[in-house]
């Protein structure tokens, strides 16, 4: 009867660890601190330098980019024609203004040649 208290007991131990471990809190970008600040132009020149330790240091951080916007809508905005960016919430930023954005860099998509950034804010 004890061994099978302590069997149970560690049956549910470890189901119970396993839940909290693939069940983690999503990093909340909003709130998170941009781990680099960048210009368009610095941004495109480390994922067209062929140094894929320099590619490494902005995928999946949450970064700080300014250049001018070249196009934009409710939720998504272009900067200097080469980053595309995927706002967290509405905006209505101007045609042609210089912002500030902060979100996560997922890379760069050649076959478009833009560099994505998802979940983002205007941090002017």
């Amino acid at each position: 009867m004890k061994k099978l208290a302590i069997v149970i007991g560690l049956i549910l131990a470890v189901l119970v660890g396993s839940y909290f471990y693939l069940y983690q809190d999503h990093r909340d970008v909003v709130k998170a601190d941009a781990s680099i600040s960048l210009s368009t132009q610095e941004l495109t020149g480390i994922f067209t330098d062929d140094n894929l330790e320099n590619d490494q240091s902005v995928l999946d951080q949450v970064i700080e980019v300014q250049g001018i916007v070249t196009d934009v809508s409710d939720i998504e905005m272009i900067l200097d024609e080469v980053v595309f960016i995927e706002l967290v919430k509405p905006s209505d930023v101007a045609l042609g203004s210089e912002q500030k954005i902060k979100g996560r860099c997922l890379g760069y998509d050649d076959l478009l040649g833009e560099i994505k950034i998802d979940q983002a804010i205007i941090n002017n």
